[in-house]
C-alpha cells in the first residue's frame, strides 16, 4: 500500500515559521509535491489546526511567543489533533535538542540551512505514512455491510465533536434511527432480505445528509445514528423527518408492519452550549426521543427538547 501512494497533491502541509523568507523557501521546495499554507506563530498554528487540520506540520523551534516545542506538546495533548505528524525545522541539531524533539512528540527534524532534496524526501515519506494511516483508520471505522461508519467511530467522533462544539459554543445534533419491526421482517423474509433492507436504509440516510461534516453511522443491529454539527432543533428535526419519509418511499414490502412497508422511527436531541454536561447525556436524550417516536406510533421523528 505504501508504494502505491504516489499522488500527494491534495495533502496539506502547514509551515509554522516567523521568517517570511524561510516560509517562501520551504514553500518553493514543496511546490508540486503537495499543498502548502503558512502561519507566523505557534498560537496561529493551533487555531489553524482546530479549524482545518493539515496532514503535516513543519514547525520552527524558535518562535515569538509560544515556542515550537510548547506548541508541539499542546497539539500532541489534543485528541482531535495528535495524529498530525510534526517535523521540527531548527538550526541546532545537537543530541540534547534532538531528545527534546522526540520527547515533545515530533516525528522528525530538519537542520538549517535547508537542503531541498532532504526536505522533499522527508516530507514525502511522512505524508505517505499519514495517508496510509488514514486509509487504514477509514477501513477500521466502516461497517462492512452498510458501508457507513461503525459504532466504534461514532463513539470517537461524537466525543470529539461534542468537545469541539462546546469550545466554539455551537450546537451538536444527534439523530437515532431504528427500523420498525425489524425482527419481524427478518422472521418473515429471512436475514438476506434483512441485510438488503439495512443497506437501503443506510443509503437513504447518507443521501439525506448533505453537508460534508454530517455523518451516518451504523449504531448496532437495525439502529443507525446521524451526527449533525452546528445544527439547530428545527434543522435536525427536518433532516430526521426527511430520512423517515425517504425510507417509507422506498416501499420495501413488510407484511408484518401496519404500514405494509419498511419504516423507521427517529429520535432527535440537540446539544446546545451549557445544556448538557457530557456527550453521554446528549445520546441518552436522543434515545428518549426515539422511544417517544415509537410510543407515538412509529414511522415518525420526535425532537427531545429540554425546554
Amino acid at each position: 500500500m505504501f508504494k502505491e501512494i504516489d499522488d500527494l497533491s491534495d495533502s496539506l502541509v502547514l509551515i509554522v515559521e516567523d521568517s517570511a523568507l524561510t516560509q517562501k523557501v520551504l514553500g518553493a521546495c514543496l511546490d508540486g509535491l503537495c499543498r502548502v499554507d503558512a502561519v507566523d506563530s505557534a498560537e496561529e498554528a493551533i487555531n489553524y489546526c482546530l479549524k482545518s487540520p493539515p496532514d503535516l506540520i513543519l514547525m520552527d523551534w524558535i518562535l515569538g511567543g509560544m515556542t515550537g516545542l510548547e506548541a508541539c506538546k499542546k497539539i500532541q495533548a489534543m485528541d482531535e489533533l495528535n495524529d498530525i505528524p510534526i517535523i521540527f525545522v531548527t538550526s541546532n541539531t545537537n543530541e540534547n535538542q534532538q531528545e527534546l524533539c522526540w520527547d515533545a512528540g515530533a516525528v522528525d527534524f530538519l537542520g538549517k540551512p535547508i537542503v531541498a532534496r532532504t526536505l522533499v524526501n522527508r516530507v514525502r515519506t511522512h505524508l505517505k505514512y499519514k495517508r496510509q494511516t488514514d486509509i487504514l483508520k477509514q477501513y477500521s471505522f466502516f461497517d462492512g455491510l452498510t458501508e457507513v461508519f461503525n459504532r466504534r467511530y461514532f463513539d470517537m467522533e461524537c466525543k470529539r465533536l461534542f468537545r469541539q462544539n462546546l469550545r466554539q459554543q455551537q450546537c451538536l445534533a444527534v439523530v437515532m434511527l431504528d427500523i420498525d419491526y425489524f425482527k419481524l421482517f427478518n422472521d418473515e423474509y429471512g436475514h438476506l432480505q434483512g441485510d438488503d433492507a439495512l443497506k437501503e436504509v443506510a443509503k437513504v440516510a447518507v443521501k439525506m445528509v448533505n453537508r460534508p461534516l454530517d455523518s451516518v453511522f451504523r449504531y448496532g443491529g437495525e439502529e443507525f445514528a446521524v451526527l449533525l454539527p452546528n445544527t439547530s432543533d428545527d434543522g435536525a428535526l427536518k433532516i430526521a423527518q426527511s430520512i423517515v419519509h425517504a425510507v417509507r418511499g422506498l416501499e420495501i414490502p413488510h407484511g408484518k408492519s401496519e404500514f405494509d412497508v419498511v419504516t423507521v422511527s427517529a429520535g432527535v436531541a440537540v446539544g446546545k452550549y451549557g445544556v448538557y454536561d457530557n456527550v453521554e447525556e446528549l445520546i441518552q436524550k436522543a434515545d428518549e426521543g426515539l422511544y417517544m417516536a415509537k410510543s407515538n406510533g412509529r414511522d415518525q421523528a420526535f425532537l427531545f427538547n429540554e425546554n
